[in-house]
């Protein structure tokens, strides 16, 4: 039978009387454990083989939501775990400390499995104890071991038409926010639609163009055609109605690659006003809603949109990722022409490659579908729901608010506080990966 145990922090050995299945967590003098909460983390782990759990915490009254294990953002604030409740045996295995403050760092070097409980588990007077700045750098060397390429291929499917009427081609503002390089391609791929002037945009050296055959637009099919041609390691997927805000945008995402267990990175994309138009995918209901629309950047810091982190997705309007990560799921799914094309690589990816995470250090001002108008049809939505039913993302805490309004179903994603906490129970525990199940609305039609 598996026992919570408690010890102090800076405790080790462990007692012997302490069982392998056991979860240990270390706990100052000041903080207690949610009754409740503990039972139900008991529980999980008697039926999980995970190596480890963690819950919400509540410091000094104030209570914090937090996602489903997400290594990039422990990088960012190491203590985004703690306090964590191991196994005994694993802490032997690996001869790690309980108390030890980089604990959670240590089971992201471990690749070790480990849930959350969307529940308060402790509260404290003070925060929990952070790992030191020497211990934060040693972690960041043993887990950034990939060689980031300084070469990114960026491809950008373009109808060239201006962002406003009678000016320069949306794509032309694009180019002169990016850098140029001489050993990367920027891959233009365009079609019957395109209205610019081709000579405008190979007048930079780096500009390849590349004609899609004769038919209507597909976002998907130019966008593969457009990694076929390319070579470099890294591949940046941008839309053509966009502007590069930080001139290092494309290696602050390109970092993230150094991690050899992220796949696909995003960056935060605000309209021209400077409120966020993308800073993450949550998936609710199905449906793939982009976080924090409308807000300024800076008023998402309290919800941590400020730091990289793992997300269920980010949009295919600026996706970085390996050319042979792309390659080997398949690129982008051409019966997604036009939407859900993005979420639905994102999904592959995590299931075949690796993690999906925002960085939003990166930025862009993103003219959104001024191009094309954002239309979603029947067969696409279908198409989706058969492919993936509702996914479960577990880096949305499900406690959060959602408010359901049709004509702003985007509120749902601005992790708002809930009108009450859940009752802490096993089954609630998630785990850092998109699990499917049959949709409610595809349920239904089967059924009649």
């Amino acid at each position: 039978m598996v026992a919570l145990r408690t010890i102090p922090p800076g405790s080790d050995p462990l007692p012997n009387s302490f069982a392998d299945e056991d979860l240990v967590i270390a706990l100052d003098a000041d903080a207690a454990l949610d009754g409740a909460a503990a039972a139900a983390l008991v529980e999980a782990a008697a039926t999980s083989e995970a190596d480890a759990f963690y819950g919400d915490i509540e410091v000094a009254g104030h209570r914090t939501r937090r996602p489903a294990w997400s290594p990039t953002r422990l990088r960012a604030d190491p203590t985004a775990a703690s306090p964590v409740a191991v196994r005994a045996g694993w802490l032997r295995a690996t001869a790690a400390a309980g108390g030890d403050p980089a604990l959670p760092l240590r089971l992201v070097e471990q690749h070790a499995t480990v849930g959350h409980l969307p529940a308060t588990l402790t509260r404290h007077k003070t925060a929990p104890e952070s790992p030191s700045d020497a211990e934060q750098a040693a972690h960041r060397s043993r887990v950034l071991t990939a060689d980031v390429s300084a070469n990114v291929d960026i491809v950008i499917p373009s109808a060239g038409f201006p962002i406003e009427p009678g000016g320069a081609m949306a794509i032309a503002g694009l180019l002169a926010t990016l850098p140029v390089s001489a050993n990367a391609s920027i891959l233009v791929v365009v079609g019957d639609e395109f209205v610019g002037r081709i000579d405008e945009l190979t007048a930079r050296s780096d500009v390849r163009v590349i004609t899609r055959p004769a038919g209507p637009f597909n976002f998907s099919a130019a966008v593969n055609l457009g990694l076929q041609h390319a070579t470099s390691d890294q591949v940046l997927l941008l839309n053509d109605d966009m502007a590069a805000l930080t001139p290092d945008a494309v290696s602050a995402m390109a970092a993230h690659l150094a991690d050899p267990g992220v796949a696909a990175v995003g960056a935060l994309l605000t309209y021209p006003d400077g409120t966020i138009q993308h800073n993450g995918v949550v998936l609710d209901d199905a449906r793939p809603l982009h976080s924090f629309v409308g807000w300024t950047p800076e008023a998402t810091a309290p919800h941590g949109g400020l730091i990289a982190r793992e997300v269920a997705a980010v949009t295919g309007a600026c996706l970085l990722a390996r050319r042979r990560d792309l390659l080997a799921v398949g690129a982008l799914s051409t019966g997604f022409p036009l939407s859900f094309n993005d979420i639905d690589l994102c999904v592959r990816l995590q299931r075949a490659v690796g993690r999906v995470v925002v960085e939003p250090a990166a930025r862009f001002t993103h003219h959104e579908t001024l191009s094309r108008q954002p239309v979603i049809t029947a067969e696409e939505w279908d198409r989706w729901i058969d492919r993936w039913g509702e996914i479960e993302d577990p880096w949305y805490h499900p406690g959060h608010r959602r408010p359901d309004d049709p004509h702003q179903l985007h509120r749902n994603a601005d992790h708002l506080e809930p009108i009450e906490d859940l009752a802490p129970a096993a089954e609630l525990v998630r785990f850092p990966s998109l699990r499917s199940r049959v949709h409610r609305g595809r349920a239904a039609a089967v059924g009649a």
